[in-house]
């Protein structure tokens, strides 16, 4: 074994140890496995972004500046990946968000190519849909994405200001939304989760709190404001990104410069949280994408690690 590959390794233990240490220090709370770091080969991550798995507890990590998907079990071993930049069929442009369907298929938010995009387990194209514009079926950067419990996939439109529904061939259903309801700052909400109750949750970004919408528009509430820190606790947020619901109605949440996840009820009664990196340490980690399978794990995209944590 040569000295580079002995450094390299090195450099991994040595990175894994820091931020384990550091989360357990902080919170009590500490990730069980980590994988991935910056490049371009397989199990390797360019900035990235939205997490899902699907019930077989299948991992799936959009590769933003890769422009691509990649698979992994539930242990962090890579399965496969796809894509590559462009906008031909299974191409992308800047993907963003995921959602997993309950027969398994994938949709992709296919962000700069304005588009939705549909995929096989196996990461075959299926189909897409959309094309830049502001009539029914076309987007101004799609961002996030969510599926409900009868398959409709719900895509927040960022600069239509609006969230549109569609059924899971993809054809185009309904839309609700404009700048005042959705309480606009400066930019749309990023990322957007169905509750136990079929509510939608999006994370209002740039406002540093949380919205719950029924499923047609009618805002229901909002909870949160803006703060930083260690003592911001747990209804302050510094802009808050990725959003998850577990089998019990739990809501996760990626409160993304506060180095945290936020953990609240159903109902968004606040119940706990933790660092995920020390929270002094602002240099590169920054938790973006949330996801909770099937087994109740918890898996967190970290933005500027370019690494998956899984606690």
């Amino acid at each position: 074994m040569n000295v580079q590959v002995i450094r390299t390794i090195l450099a991994g233990l040595v990175f894994y140890l820091t931020i384990v240490t550091s989360a357990a220090q902080t919170s009590g709370i500490a990730p069980v496995k980590i994988w991935g770091e910056f490049g371009d080969k397989p199990g390797q991550f360019k900035y990235p972004a939205m997490i899902a798995a699907d019930s077989s507890l299948n991992i799936y990590v959009v590769d933003q500046h890769n422009h691509r998907i990649q698979k992994f079990d539930t242990e962090g071993n890579f399965v496969l990946m796809w894509g590559k930049k462009g906008s031909g069929e299974g191409e992308f442009n800047y993907p963003y968000g995921i959602a997993v369907d309950s027969k398994g298929n994938i949709y992709v938010s296919d962000m700069n190519n304005n588009r939705i995009e549909k995929f096989s387990p196996e990461g075959k194209f299926i189909a897409s849909a959309g094309s830049y514009g502001s009539e029914a079926g076309q987007f101004k950067y799609p961002y996030g994405i969510a599926i409900d419990n009868n398959d409709v996939l719900y895509v927040i439109d960022a600069f239509n200001y609006r969230i549109q529904k569609f059924s899971s061939d993809l054809k185009f259903l309904s839309e609700w939304g404009d700048q005042e309801s959705i309480g606009i700052k400066l930019y749309m909400p990023h990322e957007i989760a169905i509750s136990a109750n079929g509510n939608i949750i999006l994370s209002d970004r740039q406002n540093h709190r949380i919205s719950f919408f029924s499923s047609d528009g009618d805002l229901i509430k909002r909870i949160g404001k803006f703060g930083e820190g260690t003592d911001s606790g747990g209804m302050l947020f510094s802009e808050p990104h990725g959003i998850s619901v577990n089998r019990s109605g739990e809501i996760f949440i990626c409160d993304r410069y506060n180095f945290r996840i936020h953990k609240f009820s159903s109902e968004g009664v606040f119940i706990t949280q933790w660092n995920t990196v020390e929270s002094s340490d602002n240099s590169r980690y920054f938790p973006i994408g949330i996801v909770v399978s099937a087994n109740g794990s918890i898996y967190v995209t970290d933005n500027y690690a370019h690494c998956v944590q899984k606690y």
